[in-house]
């Protein structure tokens, strides 16, 4: 295949632990210099190509640095096929600055799984589903607040704001591609694709049978707890 870079490799599945840590390789290439490397394989949509111009995206350095600690090898090949036809590869160094903070996370993650203690909460959609599952329910009686959370509710408000700001921007500027595309499904600049698509979908009327059908509605519909956050002035 053309592109590929002047060195022996074989590919095969391996399994090597250092301490806690695993890796999992998609195979191993020898490097004239270097000897033998880590050899990781990528595919990407069309619309990444740019990711991969100068570098490889961030998840994937840290992925072959992680492999490149766990090995103890010098380099590693990450090839790329992008949008099914266009092929690249790029080497890696070894990165001990990197390798080193991999090492003290990953060593701190370990920790936790092992004693059983849940990371810090952040801003993340994994928090949100753990900390909604941990208090599926509320109860009635309301609890007075400890200090932080006035700082916490400034910083909530002041995220909002930003974000209606930013939602307007976002939609003036959707609201102007349709304009430009009217009744055509899609357009072209430069490298990027807008696309305006009709599509058709089947939606149950759930107020229609509950009106025309209520036994039948009663039967199935389901009840669900959730709980709905919201933060307004004391009365």
């Amino acid at each position: 295949m053309a592109g590929v870079p002047p060195v022996r490799y074989r590919r095969l599945r391996c399994l090597r632990g250092l301490r806690h840590m695993l890796a999992n390789l998609d195979g191993e290439c020898q490097h004239p210099i270097y000897g033998t490397c880590v050899f990781e394989a990528k595919t990407a949509s069309a619309y990444l190509a740019g990711d991969w111009e100068d570098s490889i995206p961030d998840p994937y350095m840290l992925q072959i640095q992680h492999y490149m600690a766990v090995t103890g090898y010098k380099g590693a090949f990450i090839a790329v096929l992008i949008g099914g036809n266009s092929f690249k590869w790029k080497f890696i160094e070894r990165d001990e600055e990197i390798i080193s903070i991999l090492i003290e996370l990953e060593s701190e993650f370990w920790e936790r799984v092992q004693t059983n203690v849940p990371p810090p909460l952040d801003g993340s959609e994994a928090s949100s589903k753990f900390i909604s599952e941990r208090f599926p329910r509320s109860i009635p009686p309301k609890i007075e607040l400890p200090m932080e959370a006035a700082a916490l509710i400034q910083q909530y408000d002041a995220a909002c704001e930003q974000l209606e700001y930013l939602t307007q921007q976002k939609q003036e500027a959707e609201n102007l591609l349709k304009q430009m595309l009217g009744e055509y499904e899609g357009g072209r600049i430069g490298d990027r694709y807008v696309t305006w698509k009709t599509y058709f979908q089947e939606r149950l009327d759930s107020k229609a049978v509950k009106v025309k059908h209520p036994r039948l509605y009663k039967k199935f519909a389901t009840k669900k707890p959730y709980r709905r956050f919201n933060i307004s002035a004391a009365s």
